[in-house]
């Protein structure tokens, strides 16, 4: 099989899969990110062709590599340009990143269907791979019977997965996007929070522990600002996709407020004003 993409996610996945016995190749547009998977035994080879594979599992980044806050689907599409040239009929891609609603079905269209085509979109947590890695439940949805099949026997039986296959591409598509919408959402509030407290001269870890002792009610930490790519770029790819439907909205507003939180704990914090001064 081919690993296309050895960043943290391609890593971790050629790392699985080696550890399954499997084997694995890699490609990456940085060699360095190549010779890292090397040189950790994680892969066999680096790929210097695309062909002769039965399983491709592509992992890269969707972000704009000019600015890694905004999506960009261009780079799997071209991908699959690549594979149908030189492919094995009836091979499976596996789409791990992160995409938009739309592309499996465009991926599937470039492929012309000689391969077969899921989307298993990543859940990793680095901090707690044992139980959060690679083979933690994960959605899988696709276009036709055969690529679910497809996926079924690859990354449930080969590797292991508890897979929770859905009713199309699509749904499988915006699973990813919205858990880290949502996530974002759940950041900002708590960002949103610490402003409030921070200004009105309230504790706000008391008062985040005093709130969670409610069975249903989890406010999460507010720390540097949003950061890394998944969430402001997956946030987006919804936004993008609700802006002609919706004209308010949430995560529009959690945007806003995390670059203004992000303002307030660069400058100093001002005192609470105090009645009668």
């Amino acid at each position: 099989m081919l690993v296309i993409g050895l960043g943290e996610i391609g890593y971790n996945n050629a790392e699985y899969m080696t550890s399954c016995g499997l084997a694995v190749d890699g490609y990456d547009i940085s060699e360095k990110a190549v010779s890292r998977a090397l040189e950790a035994g994680i892969i066999r080879n680096r790929a210097s062709s695309f062909s002769d594979y039965d399983y491709y599992v592509i992992c890269i980044s969707t972000h704009n590599p000019n600015d890694m806050f905004v999506p960009y689907q261009e780079g799997i599409l071209e991908i699959a340009a690549r594979i149908v040239e030189v492919g094995k009929q009836g091979a499976l891609i596996g789409i791990d990143s992160t995409i938009s609603k739309g592309t499996t079905k465009a991926v599937l269209d470039i492929v012309r269907h000689r391969l077969h085509v899921v989307h298993v979109p990543h859940r990793y947590y680095k901090y707690e791979k044992d139980v959060h890695g690679v083979n933690q439940t994960r959605v899988m949805g696709g276009l036709e019977k055969c690529c679910i099949d497809k996926g079924r026997e690859f990354y449930g039986d080969a590797l292991g997965i508890t897979l929770h296959p859905v009713s199309s591409a699509e749904v499988a598509e915006l699973t990813k996007i919205v858990e880290n919408s949502h996530r974002y959402v759940e950041i900002a509030f708590a960002e949103e929070l610490k402003m409030f407290c921070d200004k009105s001269g309230i504790d706000f870890g008391e008062l985040r522990n005093a709130i969670n002792t409610k069975w249903n009610v989890k406010v999460l930490e507010a720390k540097e600002g949003i950061g890394g790519h998944c969430l402001p770029k997956d946030s987006q790819m919804f936004l993008n996709l609700s802006a002609d439907m919706i004209q308010t909205s949430i995560i529009d507003a959690a945007k806003k407020v995390d670059l203004e939180y992000r303002h307030h704990i660069t400058q100093k914090v001002p005192q609470p004003l105090i009645p009668g001064r």
